[in-house]
């Protein structure tokens, strides 16, 4: 009764916000721009309007996902989502009103917007945690491979869970099910197929939140679509190539988004190029080979960011936290992703497209799949500028864990999700944690 009285408050308190939101605008376009307003129907359309961009929006940036993700990616991830929203309608009564309105009046509504946004969410994510209190939580593990890894980031969540237990499938079945009754969310790692199946099937039974480390096999598993042989349920795994129609409009969207993107961040790209080659007097562009659909090799392009003689001794090296080969320049334009605006002329060509897998450098992918030998499905499809491993992980996220986010996004894919996953790209360039370097000085991600 309890929760559900809380999932009420916290209902209420996010309406609250959405109402507050659309209302400043409704005031701010009666205040700015009067000329605009129409009778009953006009204004209800409108307004119907921009309360659907600002839902839509606030889906794709997370807006209302509190608990889930920290309170500066929430005031973040509006402020994202009412600058689009603000712009779509800012066209939208400048083609119904025939004229390009002034946009002053939009910048004030956006201002006020964001000046009560921040108190609210502040006050909705307090009172998420109050009305859900940190869980007691259990750990069951088969191998103790990534146990100390995992135990730590389920430990970074202290808002969410106390990790009590910690304990190994070998214990005794008392053990166990002692360890689950106690515990009000439990995590399995690496816990052997039969054995978690009626573990699981108790935490079902006991209303357990249940929480599983995902295997590349549970991803083509949870991706499957269920299909039946007369009376029985079977899974069938999806074939990650799309057909023709969706490639070609993929392809024509790869090309409209390259295009924009030059055009719009042209004068950019011509600045920076002038300022690395005035910084050292090398070359800007720094070619490498890459793989991609096929394991076909190609040029990518990029800013050089780093000293031009980084890699003399013939390591291929990722970057380390505080790398001292990474030029002034090239820090700037790591953690603004600027770097790899020349990448656009390689979508352009058709080497890359938009979303997809990050291209690896051919040595050390060899070394990543002599480890994962599935590291080789990424090259299922056609490498990108940004994918799931760019907008839900980081630049020093384990290759493993990349891997299952890159498989991820080959199984779901959908333009839709691709739309989705280059609007949220646009958050992560202002998130500086999603370029950090790896730790110490390994030459490829081996470093966990």
């Amino acid at each position: 009764m309890k929760r559900k009285t809380g999932s009420l408050i916290l209902f209420i308190s996010k309406a609250i916000l959405f109402i507050t939101i659309v209302a400043v605008f409704v005031v701010g376009q009666r205040i700015f721009y009067e000329d605009t307003t129409y009778y009953f129907r006009g204004n209800f359309v409108v307004i119907l309007l921009y309360m659907a961009s600002i839902y839509l929006i606030s889906r794709i940036y997370n807006g209302f996902n509190f608990g889930n993700v920290n309170l500066q990616e929430i005031v973040l991830s509006w402020a994202l989502c009412l600058i689009g929203a603000n712009l779509f309608q800012y066209l939208v009564l400048s083609l119904l009103y025939e004229g390009m309105l002034n946009v002053l009046g939009f910048a004030i509504i956006f201002a006020a917007q964001v000046i009560l946004v921040v108190p609210m969410s502040i006050a909705i994510n307090r009172i998420y945690y109050r009305m859900n209190p940190v869980q007691k939580s259990a750990i069951i593990y088969g191998a103790k491979g990534k146990l100390d890894e995992y135990c730590s980031i389920i430990m970074m969540q202290r808002d969410k869970y106390r990790v009590d237990h910690v304990v190994s499938q070998s214990e005794s079945t008392n053990r166990l099910l002692d360890t689950i009754d106690r515990a009000e969310s439990v995590f399995f790692l690496n816990v052997d197929e039969q054995k978690q199946d009626w573990l699981f099937e108790y935490c079902y039974l006991h209303n357990k939140h249940t929480y599983i480390i995902p295997t590349f096999s549970s991803i083509l598993v949870n991706t499957a679509k269920t299909k039946w042989l007369s009376n029985t349920p079977v899974f069938s795994l999806k074939n990650p190539e799309p057909d023709m129609g969706t490639q070609l409009f993929k392809r024509l969207m790869d090309i409209v988004f390259a295009v924009i993107g030059i055009l719009l961040t042209g004068l950019l790209m011509l600045g920076v190029a002038i300022a690395i080659r005035m910084h050292d007097k090398h070359p800007a562009i720094y070619k490498q080979t890459r793989v991609t659909k096929g394991r076909k090799l190609f040029t990518l392009y990029k800013f050089r960011s780093m000293r031009p003689d980084a890699e003399d001794d013939g390591v291929a090296r990722l970057a380390a936290l505080d790398d001292d080969r990474i030029t002034p320049i090239g820090s700037f334009m790591r953690k603004t992703r600027i770097d790899e605006l020349p990448q656009l002329f390689n979508v352009l060509a058709g080497s890359m497209s938009i979303v997809g897998p990050r291209p690896e450098r051919p040595e050390i992918a060899e070394q990543y799949e002599e480890i994962y030998p599935t590291f080789a499905f990424r090259t299922k499809v056609k490498a990108g500028l940004t994918g799931f491993a760019q907008v839900y992980g980081r630049y020093n996220t384990s290759p493993e864990e990349k891997l299952f986010l890159d498989i991820m996004y080959i199984e779901t894919f959908s333009i839709l999700e691709d739309i989705k996953l280059i609007m949220q790209t646009v958050k992560v360039i202002f998130q500086g944690s999603s370029t950090e370097g790896i730790y110490g000085n390994g030459s490829t991600a081996m470093w966990k």
